[in-house]
C-alpha cells in the first residue's frame, strides 16, 4: 500500500515536472531513443532473418542429407584446393544409392543437376541466362516446391525423359506475358518442351533454393544435352531418411554405398560431401549470436551517451527545484521519497525514450513488411531487453542525481 502511494505520488510529480519542461524532457529521452532503437532493430532484423531461414529449412524436415562435391559452409580448414578435385555426383551413383540403400533407413531418394546459361523461347518472348534444375526420383516429394497451377511430373515422364517442364512463377509471367502458360509449348536451347506446372510465386525467400525464375526438367531429358560432372554442372544426390531414424544412421549408410562406388580405400579419405540441414540450422545460431553482440555494442554506446545526457539533466533538475525539495523535507517528506522520486523520474524518461524506440521499429517492420515479401517477425523477449536496459541506463543516470537530492540539507536548500 505504502509502496503503491509512492510510486503514484512519484510518478503525478514527474509527469508534472516532464509537462512543464517539454523540449527537454524530449531531448532528454532522444539519446535513449536511438540507442534502443538500433539495438531492437537490428535484434529485430537478424531475428527475422533467422526465423525466415529456418521456416524454408523446416519445410524439408530435418532428415534430409545431401551428397554433393562441396561440403557447407566455409572456414580457417576449408581446404577448398582438395574439393575442387573431386568428382561430381553422378546419375548412375544416384541409381546405386538409390537401389541399395536400407529401405529401414532412407524413405525417399533423387537426384537433380543444374546450370545456367540457358537460353528459353516462347512465341512471345526470349530470355537468356536462364537455369535448368534437372530432377530425378523422389525431388518434389522432398523438396515440397508448392505449385501455383498444374502438375509435377509423372512417374513414366522422369522414366522416359518426356520433353516436359516445370516452370518457375516468375519465368512463366515473362514467357507468356502473364497469361496462362498451361499446356503451351516453349523452347529450350531449341528442343521443344511443354509446360505441365508452375511453381508457387518464391518472392525474396531467403534460406533454400531460389526456383522463381528456374526452368526444371525431367533428369534424363536434360541429360541428353548436358551431363552432370561436366563443367559448369553442379549435381547432387538428396536422401530422406525415415522420421523414427536418428540422422547418424543415415550418414553411415549413405557413406558406405558412396565409399564402395567409389571403389575408396579403408585409409582414402572421403571425395565426397555429406551435407545435412542440421549443419545450417546449428551454424544460424553462432552466425546471428555474433550479430546480436554487434547489435548490443552499437547500441551501448549510443545507450552510454543518452545516460549521460539524462544524468545531466536530473542533476539540472535537482538544482532547479532545490527549493522544493526543501520544502518537501520541511513538511516531512523522508530522503526515501525524494530518492524514489528522482529515480523514478530518470528511469521514466529512458523507459519512454526506449518505447519511442520500439514503436519506431515497429512502424519501420510495418513498411518493409508493405512493400517487400520479407516477412518481419517481432519478438517480446526482445522487446522486454530493450526496456530492461533502459530501467538499468535509468538507474545508473538517476542514482546520483537522487542521492544529492535526498540528502539535502532542507534548511539550506529552503535559503536557495
Amino acid at each position: 500500500m505504502i509502496i503503491t502511494k509512492l510510486i503514484r505520488e512519484s510518478a503525478t510529480l514527474s509527469l508534472n515536472f516532464l509537462r512543464a519542461n517539454k523540449l527537454r524532457s524530449f531531448l532528454s529521452v532522444l539519446g535513449i531513443t536511438i540507442g534502443i532503437f538500433c539495438i531492437i532493430a537490428i535484434l529485430t532484423a537478424t531475428y527475422s532473418l533467422e526465423q525466415n531461414i529456418r521456416s524454408n529449412i523446416d519445410k524439408l524436415g530435418d532428415k534430409i542429407v545431401y551428397v554433393q562435391k562441396w561440403p557447407w559452409g566455409f572456414g580457417g580448414n576449408y581446404q577448398w584446393w582438395d574439393y575442387m578435385n573431386r568428382p561430381e555426383t553422378n546419375i548412375r551413383e544416384y541409381k546405386r544409392v538409390a537401389r541399395e540403400s536400407n529401405k529401414q533407413f532412407v524413405k525417399n531418394t533423387a537426384f537433380f543437376f543444374e546450370y545456367g546459361g540457358n537460353k528459353v523461347k516462347s512465341p512471345i518472348e526470349e530470355l537468356t541466362n536462364v537455369k535448368i534444375t534437372a530432377v530425378m526420383g523422389d525431388f518434389f516429394q522432398i523438396n515440397q516446391w508448392e505449385l501455383a497451377v498444374g502438375r509435377t511430373f509423372s512417374e513414366l515422364e522422369l522414366n522416359k525423359g518426356k520433353n516436359t517442364a516445370v516452370v518457375g512463377y516468375n519465368l512463366a509471367t515473362n514467357l507468356f506475358a502473364g497469361a496462362n502458360p498451361m499446356g503451351r509449348d516453349i523452347k529450350v536451347n531449341g528442343h521443344k518442351v511443354s509446360i505441365v506446372g508452375v511453381l508457387k510465386l518464391q518472392g525474396q525467400a531467403i534460406g533454400g533454393p531460389q526456383y522463381d525464375d528456374v526452368v526444371v526438367l525431367p533428369g534424363l531429358f536434360a541429360n541428353r544435352f548436358k551431363k552432370p560432372n561436366t563443367r559448369g554442372v553442379s549435381s547432387a544426390i538428396i536422401i530422406k531418411g525415415q522420421d523414427a531414424i536418428e540422422l547418424k544412421l543415415i550418414d553411415f549408410e549413405i557413406k558406405r554405398i558412396m565409399r564402395s562406388l567409389r571403389k575408396l580405400r579403408p585409409k582414402d579419405k572421403d571425395n565426397f560431401a555429406i551435407n545435412k540441414l542440421t549443419m545450417v540450422s546449428d551454424s544460424l545460431s553462432q552466425t546471428f549470436g555474433v550479430i546480436d553482440v554487434v547489435a548490443f555494442i552499437i547500441g551501448g554506446f549510443s545507450l552510454l551517451v543518452g545516460g549521460f545526457g539524462i544524468a545531466n539533466i536530473m542533476f539540472v533538475s535537482v538544482k532547479e527545484r532545490t527549493g522544493i525539495i526543501g520544502l518537501q523535507k520541511a513538511l516531512g517528506a523522508k530522503q526515501n521519497f525524494i530518492l524514489f522520486q528522482f529515480l523514478f523520474e530518470a528511469i521514466l524518461l529512458c523507459v519512454i525514450g526506449a518505447l519511442i524506440g520500439i514503436l519506431l521499429v515497429v512502424g519501420l517492420g510495418y513498411l518493409a513488411s508493405t512493400f517487400s515479401t520479407f516477412q518481419i517477425f517481432y519478438s517480446v523477449k526482445i522487446f522486454g531487453t530493450g526496456i530492461g536496459f533502459s530501467i538499468l541506463i535509468g538507474l545508473i543516470a538517476g542514482i546520483a542525481p537522487a542521492l544529492l537530492a535526498a540528502r539535502m540539507d532542507p534548511v539550506v536548500a529552503l535559503r536557495k
